[in-house]
Protein backbone atom coordinates (compact mmCIF):
# COMPACT_ATOMS: atom_id res chain seq x y z
CA UNK A 1 0.00 0.00 0.00
CA UNK A 2 1.18 3.46 -1.15
CA UNK A 3 1.36 5.64 1.96
CA UNK A 4 -0.80 8.59 1.53
CA UNK A 5 0.18 12.20 1.75
CA UNK A 6 -1.28 14.29 4.64
CA UNK A 7 -2.99 16.10 1.97
CA UNK A 8 -4.74 12.89 0.66
CA UNK A 9 -5.48 12.22 4.65
CA UNK A 10 -6.93 15.17 5.62
CA UNK A 11 -9.35 14.82 2.63
CA UNK A 12 -10.40 11.50 3.16
CA UNK A 13 -10.92 12.63 6.68
CA UNK A 14 -12.96 15.70 5.74
CA UNK A 15 -15.53 13.44 3.26
CA UNK A 16 -15.91 10.58 6.41
CA UNK A 17 -16.93 13.63 8.54
CA UNK A 18 -19.23 15.53 5.56
CA UNK A 19 -20.86 11.95 5.33
CA UNK A 20 -21.23 11.34 9.26
CA UNK A 21 -23.24 14.63 9.83
CA UNK A 22 -24.38 15.32 6.72
CA UNK A 23 -22.69 18.71 5.97
CA UNK A 24 -20.97 20.16 2.80
CA UNK A 25 -17.67 19.17 2.52
CA UNK A 26 -16.14 22.41 1.39
CA UNK A 27 -17.51 24.43 4.57
CA UNK A 28 -14.88 21.59 6.51
CA UNK A 29 -11.35 23.70 6.81
CA UNK A 30 -7.69 21.88 8.49
CA UNK A 31 -8.22 24.16 11.50
CA UNK A 32 -11.98 23.27 12.12
CA UNK A 33 -12.73 22.33 15.65
CA UNK A 34 -14.46 18.58 15.71
CA UNK A 35 -16.77 20.45 18.15
CA UNK A 36 -17.76 22.96 16.10
CA UNK A 37 -18.48 20.61 13.17
CA UNK A 38 -20.92 18.69 15.43
CA UNK A 39 -18.57 15.70 16.28
CA UNK A 40 -19.31 14.85 19.99
CA UNK A 41 -16.71 12.44 21.52
CA UNK A 42 -18.73 9.57 20.92
CA UNK A 43 -18.31 10.81 17.11
CA UNK A 44 -14.77 11.51 17.42
CA UNK A 45 -14.00 7.95 18.27
CA UNK A 46 -16.13 6.35 15.25
CA UNK A 47 -14.05 8.83 13.05
CA UNK A 48 -11.30 7.16 14.58
CA UNK A 49 -12.26 3.63 14.26
CA UNK A 50 -13.22 5.34 10.23
CA UNK A 51 -9.68 5.75 9.82
CA UNK A 52 -8.29 2.79 11.27
CA UNK A 53 -10.53 0.93 9.02
CA UNK A 54 -9.90 3.08 5.66
CA UNK A 55 -6.02 3.44 6.38
CA UNK A 56 -5.31 0.00 7.58
CA UNK A 57 -3.80 1.53 11.20
CA UNK A 58 -4.25 1.09 14.63
CA UNK A 59 -4.50 3.89 16.63
CA UNK A 60 -3.16 3.30 20.31
CA UNK A 61 -5.95 4.21 23.31
CA UNK A 62 -3.47 6.36 24.72
CA UNK A 63 -2.99 8.27 21.66
CA UNK A 64 -2.79 11.96 21.97
CA UNK A 65 -5.20 14.93 22.50
CA UNK A 66 -7.19 15.87 19.18
CA UNK A 67 -9.18 18.48 18.75
CA UNK A 68 -9.32 19.47 15.10
CA UNK A 69 -9.26 17.77 11.51
CA UNK A 70 -5.65 18.64 11.05
CA UNK A 71 -5.00 17.36 14.80
CA UNK A 72 -6.56 13.95 13.09
CA UNK A 73 -4.93 14.17 9.90
CA UNK A 74 -1.51 14.45 11.54
CA UNK A 75 -2.21 11.63 13.66
CA UNK A 76 -3.38 9.46 10.94
CA UNK A 77 -0.77 10.49 8.71
CA UNK A 78 1.84 9.83 11.14
CA UNK A 79 0.27 6.38 11.74
CA UNK A 80 0.03 5.26 8.28
CA UNK A 81 4.09 6.34 7.93
CA UNK A 82 4.54 3.56 11.17
CA UNK A 83 2.63 0.90 10.54
CA UNK A 84 2.82 0.84 6.12
CA UNK A 85 6.98 -0.08 6.77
Amino acid sequence: MTTPTLDEVAQALSQMVADKMDIDVASIKPDSSLQSLGLDSLDTFDLIFSAEDHFKIKVPNDQIKIETLHDVSVLVHKLTIEQNK
